[in-house]
């Protein structure tokens, strides 16, 4: 009796975690919009931003012909209007023209340094001494997997509390127009 009655636990617990994955979100209306998932029945779509690419140089570069000069993505404003709840699991749906492609290769999630009025992410640093650095986005690890007929379905796991972009790239034709477009939200 007891293993009969285990085993119909067991077969339980694997149909309703199974049925926990089945996420029923309409994919977004078009390519890169971002929606965060608040259940697997219904989400929020984010906000994009325009950004600013801005580059500075050290004051000892002036004075003494040393020093480094630092490109960085910049955001207006120091919170994202985009909210969403930390935990142990971030999941979002991103919809692309298709996806055939590895997301991994257009797909930039990354941390942004909260400044007093400003958001923002070192894309270079390069020094007269020292050699340069340029950043690649890839900051933030992810899961992904295809979504509906042209999105994927992103699952992060432990983002701290804090500020986050997603870049898109187009993997299929150089895209101009969004070069500077940041999908953003803060993590409280």
């Amino acid at each position: 009796m007891k293993k009969l009655f285990s085993m119909f636990v067991s077969v339980f617990l694997c149909f309703t975690g199974i049925q926990a994955q089945n996420v029923t979100v309409a994919e977004p209306d078009f390519s890169d919009q971002t929606l965060f998932l608040t259940s697997d029945t219904s989400a929020v779509k984010l906000v994009r931003e325009n950004a600013v690419l801005k580059t500075k140089a050290g004051a000892s570069l002036y004075l003494f012909g040393i020093g480094k000069v630092k490109s960085r993505l910049t955001l207006k404003g120091n919170r994202s209007l985009s909210k969403v709840r930390g935990g142990s699991t971030v999941r979002l749906i991103i919809r692309a023209d298709d996806n055939k492609t590895d997301p991994v290769s257009f797909i930039n999630i990354f941390r942004l340094e909260q400044t007093g009025s400003e958001r923002r992410y070192q894309l270079a640093e390069a020094g007269t001494l020292s050699k340069t650095e340029v950043s690649n986005l890839s900051n933030i690890e992810y899961d992904a997997k295809k979504y509906g007929e042209s999105s994927y379905l992103l699952t992060l796991t432990g983002l701290k509390r804090g500020e986050y972009g997603i870049l898109i790239g187009d993997p299929n034709s150089e895209n101009t127009k969004n070069t500077m477009k940041v999908t953003t939200f803060s993590v409280y």
